[in-house]
């Protein structure tokens, strides 16, 4: 006899769930701080770098308003005066942000020509000056710029 059965054997299944109770929520709840904590840490990082970035291009400009001031002092008329020290201070043309410049000039002392003027010692002699030029932005940063020149004049003698 043979007896035909609709049962399917079941299966058992046993889970031991005691020991895992939200050991994945602790899980992903430590991976989840130390994910904000890397994010925090990316953002100070970048604001510390856009600062560094801004303080730098703010030097450069004040080192360029400097260098503006030299420039100036060298072209200037005044600046060569054989009698003592000469100043200005002015706002660069055409700058912007608040850029301006000052600058001195000061003879410092007579010498002979230096070696590869092609001027002779004996008819002439250089006149020295330290030109000096400060530049500031309108943040407030300043830079100060230091040029040596000389100017061959006839010898007084």
């Amino acid at each position: 006899m043979i007896i035909h059965s609709d049962r399917r054997p079941r299966i058992q299944r046993t889970y031991r769930m005691a020991g895992q109770r939200g050991a994945v929520l602790i899980v992903a709840m430590i991976l989840l701080l130390v994910l904000t904590l890397l994010g925090v840490s990316a953002m100070n990082t970048t604001q510390l770098e856009e600062r560094m970035e801004t303080n730098s291009q703010e030097s450069n400009r004040a080192f360029q308003s400097a260098e503006s001031g030299l420039s100036m002092a060298v072209n200037s008329a005044t600046a060569w005066n054989l009698n003592g020290a000469n100043q200005a201070a002015k706002s660069i043309p055409g700058a912007v942000n608040g850029l301006a410049a000052g600058w001195t000039s000061t003879f410092l002392a007579f010498s002979p020509p230096p070696p590869g003027t092609l001027y002779s010692a004996t008819r002439f002699q250089a006149a020295n000056f330290d030109f000096a030029s400060v530049g500031t932005t309108g943040a407030g940063l300043s830079v100060t710029v230091h040029g040596g020149a000389f100017q061959i004049a006839p010898r007084a003698d």
